[in-house]
Order: C-alpha cells, then sequence, then structure tokens
C-alpha cells in the first residue's frame, strides 16, 4: 500500500479563553465595535500562540477563524447584534454574561445554546440525513460574513443537496445571512425576497452596505466568495478536526508551449504560472490575490482575470500538505503527495513562478491514461491548470494501489467506486406494456452502450407511453423529467440562457440572468448522484432545430470522457462533462417529419428503434389490449385492414387510437374514425384530389372484415388471424 501524506499532529486553540476576550472587549464598549478592531484588541489581550495565528486556506488566522464563527453563533441566538458599523451585545448578551460565574462556562453555554438554534431550524422530517444536511447548511450559513457571499452551488456541493433545493431553503429560511447566498456568476437572485414582508429594501444593496464589491454588471467580486472547500476548511477547523486530503489535476504538459511534467518528475516538484503579476508575497489571501491580478491582468477580461486568480487561489490555499496530484504527460499519468508548502520565485523562462514539492509515487510505472476510469479521464480533459478530483480521490488511490502492486499489469484497471447499472425488465413490466421481454430488454441494452435512444414511427404507436414507462422502471420519479421540443425551443430553454427577469439591479427595470434550463438541473442532480440513472425523456424530438438545441451538448453525447467549455462559462468553470449516468430517451413522429432528415451527427450519437403498425412489437400491441380486456378483435382487424390500405408506412395508423375503453361503448369506433384517423389521411392525400372519407370508409372496411371472419367461421384459414378470435360483428 503506497502511503499518501503524513497526518499533521492536532494542535490546540485556547477556544474558551479567547471567546471570553472578545467578550470583554465588546462588554467594555459603548458603541458597536467595527470586527477588524475587535479581533485586534482579543490579540493584545491576549498573545496568540504560532498555531493561534497561522492561517487557513481562507487567509484567516485561526484565532480570528475561532472568534468569527462564534460570533456567528451569539447572532444566532440573539446574543450579538452586527451591522455596518460593527458588533455589539445585546442586552440579552450583557444579561448572560452577567450570569456566568467563570470564564470557562461561556464557550461551553454559547456552543449549547447554539446548537438549540440548530436543532429548531430544521426541517420536520423522518429522514436524518437529510436533516443532517439541512443542520451543515445552516452552520455553513452562519459562517458568511459581512463584506462575503457564497453561491448556491457552492452550499450544494457542501451539503450534497440539489441547487433548487438549497434555493428553496436559502427563500424560506429565516436565518439572517440568506440574502448573502448569490449565482455562480455573482448575481442575485430575481426571486429574493426577504421573509420579513415588511421589509423592502434592496438585498444588493445590504450587501454593499456590508462591504461586497460589485461590478458594471451586476456581480459580486469573486474574491470574496466562500466556497464549499472553503466551508469545509472552516467546519474541521471549528470542530477541531483535521482536514480530510483532497485531490487534485495539475497540468503541466503544456505550460506555455513546453511540457514541465519531466521537470516536476525529476525534481520532485509542480508549479503554475504567474509570469505577468509580481512576484507573490506568500502567505497571501484571496482577496489579496484578486487584488494583484486586477491591476497586473487590468489589460486582460474580466473572464481570464477570474480564471487567473481561481488558479493561483487553488494553488496556493486550497493545495494542502498530504493532498493527491496527478497530472499527465502524453498517454502516461502520474500521481504525487504533496510535501511542502508553496514558494513564489521567478524563473528564468517565466513558466513556474509557484511551486510545490511533490513525492511522485509512480515515475517509473506511469499509469496507462487511456484505461482510467471515465469519471476521473473525463476531469482530467478539462482544458484549466488546476482541476479538483476530491469526488475521485477513492478511484485515484486505487489506479495509484493497482498500479504499485506485483503483476497489476496482469489485472484490469479498478472501475469507478460508485457502480452504475440498470435493472433489468421484468415479465410484469413487459406483460403490461404489452411487448415481448426480449425487445423490451434490447432497449435497455442500448441506452447502456449509447446511452441515447429514439423510438420513432407514425403517431399512435405507443413511443411517449413506452418511454415514460421504461424511464420509471429504471430509476426514481424524482431521476426523470420529460420535455417536448417544438420549432421555437433554442439551447436557452433547454440547457441554459440568459433570460429576462425584473428588478434585477434593484430599480425595477428588465435585467438578464443566466438560468438553468431542465437539462442542465438534471444533469448537475445526477453529477452528485453517479449511482443513480437520470433520463430525460424529449417528446417529439426531431420538431427542434436539434443543432440549435444541443449546441457543443452533442459532442458531449458521444465523447463523455471529455471536458468542453459551454457557452455561456464563466471564467472560473473547469470544464464541463456530461456524467455516464444521464441517459436520453427521445420519440419521433415520422409522419411529422421523416426520420431521413436528421442529420448524420444526430444518427450517429442515437440508436433507432422503430415502432411501426406493421412490425412488432407494435403489430400485435392492439390485439393483446382487446384480450386483456375480454373484447372482441373486431377494432384490431379493422386497424389491420386499414393500414393495408395505406401505402406508406410513416403514415400507418397507430394502436393508441383504438386503446380506449370508449373506442369499444357505442359509436365509439365511429367517432375516433371521424374526429382522428380521417384528418390525418386528409393531410397525407392532400393535394391529391382524392375522396378519403370514401376511400376509407370505416362502414365499407367493416364490411370486409366481417366478409373475412365469415370466411374463417366457414373453415378457411387467414394465416394473419390464426391466433385471435374472430368474433366480428358488422354493427359494432
Amino acid at each position: 500500500m503506497t502511503e499518501l501524506g503524513p497526518a499533521n499532529p492536532e494542535q490546540a486553540i485556547r477556544r474558551p479563553l479567547l471567546v471570553r476576550r472578545l467578550f470583554d472587549v465588546l462588554l467594555e464598549a459603548s458603541k458597536p465595535v467595527p470586527a477588524s478592531d475587535a479581533l485586534k484588541r482579543v490579540a493584545e489581550l491576549e498573545p496568540l500562540t504560532p498555531h493561534e495565528t497561522s492561517t487557513t486556506a481562507s487567509g484567516e488566522s485561526r484565532a480570528n477563524n475561532l472568534l468569527r464563527f462564534t460570533s456567528s453563533w451569539a447572532r444566532a441566538i440573539g446574543w450579538l447584534r452586527k451591522s455596518a458599523e460593527g458588533w455589539e451585545l445585546t442586552s440579552s448578551g450583557r444579561e448572560a454574561l452577567a450570569a456566568l460565574s467563570d470564564d470557562d462556562n461561556l464557550y461551553s453555554l454559547l456552543t449549547k445554546k447554539y446548537r438549540q438554534v440548530q436543532r429548531s431550524r430544521r426541517d420536520v422530517s423522518s429522514d436524518a440525513a437529510e436533516n443532517e444536511k439541512v443542520a451543515t447548511l445552516n452552520r455553513a450559513l452562519d459562517l458568511v460574513e459581512e463584506g462575503q457571499w457564497t453561491a448556491y452551488s457552492d452550499l450544494a456541493e457542501l451539503t450534497t443537496l440539489a441547487n433548487q433545493n438549497v434555493g428553496t431553503f436559502a427563500k424560506d429560511t429565516d436565518h439572517p445571512n440568506g440574502h448573502r447566498v448569490l449565482h455562480a456568476d455573482g448575481q442575485v437572485s430575481a426571486s429574493f425576497e426577504w421573509r420579513d414582508p415588511e421589509r423592502t429594501d434592496d438585498p444588493r444593496d445590504v450587501l454593499e452596505a456590508e462591504g461586497v464589491e460589485f461590478d458594471v454588471r451586476g456581480r459580486a467580486r469573486q474574491a470574496q466568495r466562500l466556497t464549499s472547500h472553503d466551508f469545509r476548511d472552516m467546519l474541521a477547523e471549528l470542530s477541531g478536526e483535521e482536514r480530510e486530503p483532497r485531490a487534485w489535476m495539475v497540468r503541466g504538459s503544456s505550460v506555455n508551449g513546453k511540457n514541465l511534467v519531466p521537470t516536476w518528475l525529476a525534481k520532485g516538484t509542480c508549479s503554475i504560472p504567474a509570469s505577468q503579476i509580481r512576484s507573490l508575497p506568500l502567505p497571501i489571501t484571496r482577496s489579496e490575490i484578486s487584488a494583484i491580478v486586477e491591476e497586473d491582468y487590468s489589460q486582460k477580461s474580466y473572464t481570464t482575470r477570474t480564471e487567473k486568480v481561481a488558479e493561483i487561489d487553488a494553488f496556493v490555499n486550497r493545495l494542502r500538505v498530504g493532498d493527491l496530484v496527478a497530472t499527465n504527460s502524453g498517454p502516461d499519468l502520474f500521481i504525487g503527495t504533496i510535501t511542502g508548502d508553496p514558494v513564489a520565485l521567478k524563473s528564468s523562462d517565466d513558466r513556474s513562478n509557484v511551486r510545490r514539492t511533490v513525492e511522485w509515487h509512480n515515475i517509473q510505472k506511469p499509469i496507462d491514461y487511456s484505461g482510467i476510469p471515465k469519471t476521473v479521464s473525463a476531469k482530467l480533459s478539462s482544458q484549466h491548470t488546476i482541476v479538483d478530483l476530491t469526488s475521485d480521490l477513492a478511484a485515484l488511490r486505487s489506479l495509484l494501489d493497482h498500479n504499485t502492486m506485483p503483476s497489476s499489469s496482469d489485472r484490469p484497471l479498478p472501475a469507478s467506486v460508485e457502480e452504475l447499472s440498470l435493472p433489468p425488465i421484468s415479465t410484469d413490466l413487459a406483460d403490461d406494456l404489452l411487448v415481448d421481454t426480449r425487445w423490451l430488454q434490447s432497449c435497455v441494452h442500448l441506452l447502456e452502450d449509447r446511452r441515447q435512444l429514439i423510438f420513432y414511427g407514425p403517431p399512435g404507436t405507443g413511443k411517449t407511453y413506452l418511454a415514460q414507462a421504461i424511464a420509471k422502471h429504471l430509476t426514481a420519479p424524482e431521476a426523470s423529467k420529460l420535455v417536448q421540443f417544438h420549432p421555437a425551443y433554442s439551447y436557452e430553454d433547454f440547457f441554459e440562457g440568459f433570460r429576462p427577469v425584473a428588478g434585477v439591479d434593484g430599480s425595477g427595470a428588465i435585467g438578464f440572468k443566466l438560468t438553468p434550463g431542465p437539462f442542465r438541473r438534471l444533469v448537475d442532480a445526477a453529477r452528485e448522484n453517479p449511482a443513480t440513472p437520470y433520463i430525460l425523456i424529449i417528446d417529439e424530438i426531431n420538431r427542434a432545430n436539434l443543432a440549435k438545441v444541443f449546441g457543443e451538448l452533442y459532442f458531449l453525447l458521444e465523447y463523455r470522457d471529455s471536458a468542453i467549455d459551454l457557452l455561456y462559462s464563466s471564467g472560473d468553470d473547469q470544464g464541463f462533462t456530461m456524467p455516464q449516468n444521464v441517459f436520453i430517451i427521445g420519440t419521433m413522429n415520422t409522419a411529422d417529419r421523416s426520420i431521413a432528415l436528421v442529420d448524420t451527427a444526430m444518427r450517429r450519437r442515437f440508436a433507432f428503434k422503430a415502432l411501426h403498425p406493421s412490425t412488432e412489437p407494435t403489430r400485435s400491441m392492439l390485439s393483446k389490449w382487446l384480450v386483456k380486456k375480454g373484447l372482441p378483435q373486431t377494432a384490431a382487424k379493422v386497424m389491420d385492414h386499414l393500414n393495408g390500405l395505406i401505402e406508406d408506412e410513416d403514415f400507418k395508423i397507430g394502436p393508441s387510437y383504438f386503446m380506449r375503453k370508449s373506442v369499444h361503448e357505442g359509436d365509439g369506433m365511429s367517432v375516433v374514425w371521424e374526429t382522428s384517423i380521417l384528418p390525418l389521411l386528409e393531410e397525407h392525400h392532400f393535394g391529391e384530389g382524392r375522396d378519403v372519407s370514401k376511400d376509407y370508409s370505416l362502414s365499407r372496411i367493416l364490411k370486409k372484415v366481417e366478409g373475412a371472419a365469415a370466411e374463417v367461421s366457414d373453415g378457411a384459414t387467414d394465416p394473419a388471424d390464426a391466433d385471435v378470435p374472430a368474433t366480428v360483428n358488422a354493427d359494432e
């Protein structure tokens, strides 16, 4: 077993003492004390230890982190008030302090009361795991101080709740920091409303008063954002736990035109370029990095600056000693453990200005890049310099263990940790759908192999019904969704795009906000649950301009082990990948638009299954339904005879028109004929000058069917009718 980094010894922070000193400072003050002044005063009253002055990934000292956390607790329980002017004790807080007998009781009492508030905030639910997620969400919101913000996606990643669930919580909670949850691009949610119905102030104005800076497009500074990684570090620090190791990809195969990986392996390092900015003073916070980049990269675009801030901050602050790091050189993948803190310097070629020492584990035995799990290779294909691979940490460890054990080349590489599988088709399901079990199972096999499947055929052949039934069998209801395409459908409707909303800038004027569509929401949910199939049903898929609707997603449907930049990518995106557990089932009405008009790119990415009235499984579907309902076979014979008169396969009539109880009562057959079937045939023969009502007369067809039934009853054999009852009544 390869050792992946030493464990750091736990060091103590004098929590009760420092918290008491903070409250002493506030107790003596006659007016609100600015947060920075309060923290500085504590350090003056109680000199901090080296461990307490050391910084976390967010750039804050551990002592200040503790005091900010506990001040948030005090605010949550009503002991402390925070405003733009500073912090001050409430009357309840002063009374609580007066009642204490010794210093040590304050921290434990504060902790106890805060936990009581946390429990009261939880939604009533029998699901303990869900309650814990909500509790984590509350704890994270407590950590978002004035001058900071976080995103729905950050809280979703932290808690594993869906983005929309986080949005609902932030909107409905009475948490005082709910207004500090924004979209990932820094935009204030257009749907945000204060819980207090009498409160009308604009949330952006409140954020700006608290110190959050916005650009001219209404985007909060990314440097002031708390990410899911920041929350994990802060919560771990708060609980006294050591931070769990993470995994990262650091790209070095093409840095300003040169492959640095051989140098990394030889010298035991990894690095990032920062040639256009001054030598970084380390340690450095994200906010300080942002200020330097804004000045030194002022000639670059907003997206470039944002990406550079994220890159440097990740390498300097988020990567830690003991984390796993991966990189590739051509087809070879190398994995190592970070062993040193970052060092900033000026290199001779300006390609490796910020470095870390690394113990590379498999220099002599590279891992074959082409054989790694797809979940890993998809992220490694991102064009960004640093990519978070923590969700694949176990898979990377397995790869390394497998590679370093004797005779590992004789065994297959380990698969992804969480296995995805589609349940087999049951006989009961096939019977309910009136189709053959083997045919239905072949649809599942196609989904497993291709991930995209289209049912095509004339109207009334049960395409949408089958798609929904298969999706219901393969996954939970919340993991499947149906959308219907139409000629006006676009990429922005389907995946994501800027949509008009009122009041983006607080003035009531119409603005635009990047909004996810149904497919983006499904993909985001699928990414959080890799072992669960997520199925999108696209009804009438050929009625939209598919190249316009899918855009760059066309590529990912076929190449799911790759990452691409989206049309509306922001600067800190790490490339978008299509999870392996996303499946698409489309339906295509060939009477509306021929399958021949579907372009080659579409054909290559989808498997196609025909549903035609003249072939199985559709041909016998109506007959089986009639037997199941105890009805005569009249309708089945009428449909067969009618379809025999229609030459064009794409305009034959499907069984669904006759699979309703009302059709077999009274004059139900005549009604469906006049209101559904003849109009379709009129459209089919439009401009031909044919008398459709006469050529496809129901009474004439019924007489034909009656005659055929009479011949069978006299002993004649009709092979097509050999397996079905021959009861026919011309008056039905």
